[in-house]
């Protein structure tokens, strides 16, 4: 058995979501997360794209059993989305996050030909589209921050987007997982930027091969103990073809031998994955997978399996949280050690009381 305690770490009036959380040279655990008004209320629905979004941050120094209050580290005119943090190995914290610009619905027209294709229309209010990936970086373990810095690649002429992590190789490379198009129209695909100056400037290094009638979007990168390197990508159908809804496929997963130069044609998985997936190295041999699942029984799902040769398949699941009856708003797992035996996993999801709120689950591994 594991043991498993959930707990709720941050549920207040905003809308909070999409959390990562990592940890500081200092020992401390660092969470950061998308924080924006809960338009519930006003306009009886929730959305994801907002003005008023931005990057809040909580930080424990006991393991998760007590948290600060949330602080915004970064907090623009646009309406920042899926915040994602890594430590690196100087200790450097690198936060990437993606961008909206929302203006006035009657000025739609300042958003230039990408609104044609990607655009959205806001509660009837506000016009949108999103404009790009962006990181942070901090030297002091969070206290303060520098940039932002663009992830741009540009050899795609749609606007990249990110909600994945950046990697660290051997040599101090830092690899980021974006999806983006080619061309505007065009479905999204996988792509990887690389940075050889700890996150302050980023060029393209290649992309995963385009299948027909699929959408590759939010990739996790993972580097296997022998060097290769798997990006794990949620999946969906053309739905410009299809009823949205029914466009939700497997986990697709592509591999590259030349640290993300070159990558295999995506292959699908035999996991229903509608959220991105995040991987945990336990141990040399062990990795920890956790997704959400907006399919019933809906909550938070978790595996392990081999660090090496993972195997990707809908018979090693099993139920971290249940969620509530109707709750579907929920997931984008992050995960972090506390100790040898314990993981913290972290998550949104909709209350009991239909709060939106950041929850968390200590595991016994």
């Amino acid at each position: 058995m594991h043991g498993i305690v959930n707990r709720t770490l941050v549920k207040d009036k905003m809308y909070n979501t999409f959390p990562s959380v990592t940890r500081a040279a200092d020992g401390k655990l660092v969470l950061v997360y998308r924080q924006a008004i809960d338009r519930q209320q006003e306009f009886g629905k929730r959305t994801h794209v907002d003005p008023s979004s931005c990057v809040a941050m909580i930080t424990s120094y006991d393991n998760g059993e007590s948290w600060t209050e949330p602080e915004v580290i970064y907090n623009d005119e646009m309406g920042e989305q899926d915040p994602c943090i890594v430590c690196l190995s100087d200790g450097t914290l690198i936060c990437t996050f993606f961008r909206w610009k929302v203006v006035p619905k009657e000025d739609k027209e300042l958003l230039g030909p990408s609104f044609d294709y990607y655009g959205r229309i806001v509660f009837d209010k506000w016009a949108s589209v999103h404009v790009g990936t962006m990181c942070i970086r901090s030297e002091d373990n969070g206290k303060t921050w520098n940039g932002p810095f663009p992830i741009k690649p540009d050899c795609f002429q749609g606007p990249a987007a990110m909600r994945g992590n950046v990697i660290e190789l051997m040599d101090g490379t830092l690899l980021a997982p974006l999806y983006a198009t080619k061309k505007y129209g065009d479905l999204s695909q996988s792509l990887v930027a690389a940075s050889n100056d700890e996150g302050k400037s980023w060029h393209y290094l290649g992309e995963v091969p385009a299948v027909a009638d699929h959408h590759f979007v939010e990739p996790f990168i993972y580097r296997a103990p022998s060097g290769r390197i798997d990006i794990l990508m949620r999946t969906q159908l053309d739905f410009f073809k299809y009823p949205f809804d029914e466009t939700y496929c497997n986990l697709h997963i592509s591999h590259s031998f030349d640290n993300g130069r070159t990558w295999t044609i995506p292959e699908e998985t035999d996991l229903f994955c509608p959220n991105p997936v995040n991987v945990l190295n336990i141990d040399s041999t062990k990795v920890l997978f956790t997704y959400g699942q907006r399919k019933d029984p809906k909550g938070i799902e978790w595996f392990i399996t081999d660090a090496e040769k993972p195997l990707i398949s809908k018979n090693e699941v099993k139920m971290l949280r249940l969620a509530g009856a109707g709750a579907d708003d929920l997931g984008y797992t992050s995960a972090v050690k506390l100790s040898d035996s314990r993981v913290l996993i972290v998550y949104y999801m909709t209350d009991s009381d239909n709060s939106a709120c950041i929850g968390a689950s200590f595991l016994e591994i």
